[in-house]
């Protein structure tokens, strides 16, 4: 199975990022609602035979999903520390379709799906960037939380939160069909 988007190039806006502050090439590209992120597979991340840990799926996505974040401007280092809410999955689906290997190059496309009052439902391809396989598919569930106050970022003192206007407004327009 391959992938639609044959040969993506950085949109305007990562080409603009990257020549203003050359780091931000790091968190990948966001072009017309869709973010791409890109990584080499390492030893660490593959076993005896040189293929990708299921576990490692996962790893890639979350990366992808902190660099999406990043790319429209919210800053969870912040939010964590400042405001004590965060984002966490609260229900993820993968489907594995093929196996990456030792060295592969993979591209990790994230599009929003549905934008809710506390939750986002984020769809993730990763991809093989060379042959444009598609490896795995993502369906994820995130909601923002609220950590109480100086009980530090303990899970069971968290709650579910409506996400701030000016949050929201970040995302607005972003949601493609799944």
């Amino acid at each position: 199975m391959t992938d639609k988007r044959q040969n993506f190039q950085p949109g305007i806006v990562g080409k603009l990022r990257a020549e203003v502050n050359p780091d931000f090439i790091l968190d990948g590209d966001l072009d017309q609602g869709y973010h791409c992120y890109w990584l080499r597979v390492q030893y660490e991340d593959t076993d005896a035979g040189a293929i990708v840990y299921h576990a490692q799926y996962l790893a890639f996505a979350e990366r992808a999903r902190s660099a999406w974040l990043r790319c429209l401007g919210i800053d969870q280092v912040t939010m964590l520390a400042t405001d004590e809410m965060g984002f966490v999955v609260r229900r993820i689906e993968i489907d594995f379709q093929l196996p990456a290997r030792l060295g592969d190059v993979l591209e990790v496309e994230s599009s929003l799906s549905r934008l809710g009052g506390a939750s986002l439902k984020l769809h993730q391809k990763i991809i093989n960037r060379e042959n444009r396989h598609i490896l795995a598919r993502l369906v994820v569930d995130i909601v923002l939380v609220t950590f109480s106050r100086g009980a530090g970022l303990h899970p069971a003192k968290s709650k579910i939160c409506r996400l701030p206007a000016a949050v929201k407004a970040k995302f607005s327009g972003l949601a493609k069909p799944g």
